[in-house]
């Protein structure tokens, strides 16, 4: 009788579970979700588009998958939250943006919807994306983190071993002096200074590596201590000595970065991983000519992120299926296609280890050597205003007409009230 009644007790359970997980799936039957998205790259390496059409197969769940330019995303995004509207449920965004908009209470906590150990699964440095004062406001599509490349064509015309990259600050003037030849159209170091954005991510990049901060966790201003003032004074000095290339002063985004690049006529850039694909690519000049390893200490190495994710609205009605897209994005054979079809890096470590992905693609161990030194990317709520602020002082700086410390201390000037109002 025992057994009998043991046995009745299992098959009611059985049978209220296969209810619940039907259940669980026609909860999102005629569900339609909208994602507002910034660029999905180019066309045949798009990162999330091509796995919507499975994850409507899975979920029986519709996408309507929205790309707009970044300024239009946030004039958008901003005009959706300022009226409280449903219309859209995931949006793109990165480590700048969860901060401005988690700290306006318009983007959905989703910390404790996933366990400890879901989290863990992912790569610390791709959680950054959507992380702000600590709390998860969704999941990262990709990781992305700053490499150092070197045009091995124009190693070996100089005079320079083609294997042997620089490893200091000192190595990488003296490499970009050999290397630059304004009569021969050629230039030691190409860098994005087209934009205050452009040129507060420059920054960024020399301060990771001098070991400084722009603030810190209480908002307290650091951008001009002897830190900074270092990492701004080896910005500048890279100009001083003429081994800019002058083009990049025009160049405000990464593809007109890279067009640049796959010129052959500059010899060290750091860049993203989407870079390398291009370089190796026609129509481009140095194919199989570039190498790619840890961008040169200046106190130590370092490097910014650029990881992106999408986050769901505040706002949205459809959060337990927005939710679902997100998990179904961070699964690792999702990951690992992403990866093999577009080169960016997976936000999964498991996907990190994989061998076919380290196989195929090169840059996967130095990306993964890289993130062993510190990483950076600058985020708070007032992280525009401060773009805003930042960069005419660096500007100044580069040309001459404030020093380092004269530029930083105008800086921080200026932003500590604006810090002050988002209080």
């Amino acid at each position: 009788m025992k057994n009998k009644y043991l046995l009745k007790i299992i098959l009611i359970l059985l049978i209220g579970n296969i209810v619940i997980a039907v259940s669980a799936g026609q909860s999102f039957s005629g569900t339609k979700l909208v994602i507002l998205s910034g660029s999905d790259g180019l066309e045949g390496e798009r990162i999330t588009s091509p796995c919507i059409p499975l994850f409507e197969e899975k979920t029986g769940i519709k996408v309507e998958f929205i790309e707009l330019s970044q300024s239009d995303l946030h004039t958008k995004l901003t005009v959706m939250f300022s009226s409280k509207s449903p219309e859209v449920d995931l949006l793109w965004t990165w480590a700048g943006w969860t901060a401005e908009f988690a700290h306006a209470g318009f983007l959905e906590d989703i910390t404790d919807k996933l366990s400890v150990e879901e989290w863990e699964m992912f790569v610390p440095g791709a959680l950054n994306a959507i992380t702000y004062k600590g709390r998860r406001y969704g999941i990262p599509r990709f990781y992305s983190i700053r490499s150092f490349y070197w045009n091995k064509k124009l190693f070996k015309e100089y005079g320079l071993d083609p294997d042997r990259p620089p490893k200091t600050w000192d190595e990488f003037i003296e490499y970009a002096k050999k290397c630059t030849d304004p009569s021969k159209g050629t230039w030691g170091i190409l860098a994005q200074r087209g934009s205050n954005s452009n040129l507060v991510m420059g920054f960024q990049e020399f301060l990771v590596r001098t070991g400084g901060e722009i603030v810190d966790q209480n908002d307290n201003i650091l951008l001009n201590n002897d830190k900074g003032i270092e990492a701004l004074q080896r910005m500048v000095e890279e100009h001083v000595l003429g081994l800019v290339d002058p083009a990049g002063f025009g160049i405000s985004e990464g593809p007109a970065q890279r067009a640049r690049w796959i010129q052959g006529n500059n010899a060290m850039t750091i860049g993203w991983a989407g870079d390398y694909k291009v370089s190796n690519l026609p129509p481009s000049q140095i194919i199989n000519e570039v190498g790619v390893g840890i961008i040169p200490s200046i106190a130590t190495s370092g490097a910014i992120t650029g990881s992106e994710g999408y986050s769901i609205s505040k706002y949205s009605k459809n959060k337990d299926a927005a939710l679902e897209f997100l998990k179904f994005m961070s699964k690792p054979e999702i990951q690992k296609e992403m990866t093999l079809r577009t080169g960016w890096y997976p936000v999964i470590k498991e996907v990190f280890q994989d061998p076919e992905v380290i196989n195929k693609n090169p840059l996967i161990k130095v990306a993964e050597e890289q993130s062993k030194f510190p990483t950076m990317r600058f985020a708070a709520p007032y992280y525009s205003e401060l773009v805003d602020i930042l960069g005419p002082e660096i500007l100044s700086a580069i040309n001459g007409v404030k020093t380092p410390k004269q530029a930083l201390d105008d800086a921080a000037k200026n932003l500590r009230s604006v810090i002050d109002s988002f209080k």
